[in-house]
């Protein structure tokens, strides 16, 4: 398997475009390759899962059972961007106490998964956004992106954004991807990759049958695995799909 970096800051394109799902499955795809997986969600509001929050989610994928000071830091029950939420709720996020937790984690893992919350732009103080929070981690991104239309625009703008910022793109991650894809939806892998000249490593299919609010590690099993491409632990091949969708 390739080197990895020591942490991967996994943003998305949008709120809702499915960062935890991915974390999840990127996780165990990496745990299964023979890594110590740690999973951090510093910054929580609100929860894109019924019954739990994203980080209990995370945790239960992982076997991981109690709460862990360092892997959620900041916990508002509001859905909204983190500094709206911080100010509802009368605190003021301090991002070192964020990058001494991780540094925490990073030293007894092999790879650390941060999720984001939203987009690179989203508030997290006034003049510090959660394009600065990956930066001062100094972890690469993953970004995740829809499968359909439109998608090549968001994808582009968020590398473009995260590029003018000086962060790095490890690559891109395409999520819900459907069973019976249109045309847009076959012609986006291969235009994103161009595009934005960032590799897809990944590409997580849309199945009403993951029942991932149950947080099982087997709801997941027997798709992970082909998800990712081999510097994630899988054994996805960005070419061989690129030709597969647009033939088909």
């Amino acid at each position: 398997m390739p080197q990895l970096p020591k942490g991967i800051f996994i943003t998305g394109t949008d709120t809702g475009v499915g960062k935890t799902v991915i974390t999840a499955a990127l996780a165990l795809s990496l745990k299964r390759s023979g890594l110590n997986v740690g999973v951090m969600k510093p910054i929580q509001s609100g929860s894109s899962l019924p019954g739990m929050t994203d980080i209990e989610f995370l945790r239960t994928v992982l076997g991981e059972k109690g709460p862990s000071p360092d892997d959620c830091i900041y916990d508002f029950g509001a859905p909204l961007s983190p500094q709206a939420a911080a100010s509802l709720s009368g605190e003021s996020i301090d991002p070192g106490r964020i990058k001494s937790a991780y540094a925490r984690l990073a030293l007894s893992r092999d790879v650390v998964l941060v999720e984001g919350a939203g987009g690179l732009l989203v508030p997290v103080l006034d003049d510090y956004l959660m394009a600065d929070l990956a930066r001062d981690l100094a972890a690469p991104l993953l970004v995740v992106a829809r499968p359909g239309l439109g998608t090549i625009n968001h994808t582009a703008l968020t590398i473009e954004c995260a590029r003018g910022r000086g962060l790095t793109v490890l690559g891109v991650v395409i999520n819900a991807f459907p069973a019976s894809p249109d045309q847009a939806v076959r012609l986006n892998p291969r235009a994103i990759s161009r595009l934005t000249g960032s590799p897809v490593l990944g590409v997580y299919p849309e199945d009403p049958s993951l029942r991932v609010a149950e947080g099982s590690p087997g709801a997941m099993e027997g798709l992970f695995t082909g998800a990712f491409a081999p510097v994630l632990g899988g054994r996805f091949d960005a070419g061989e799909f690129f030709s597969r969708l647009e033939n088909s």
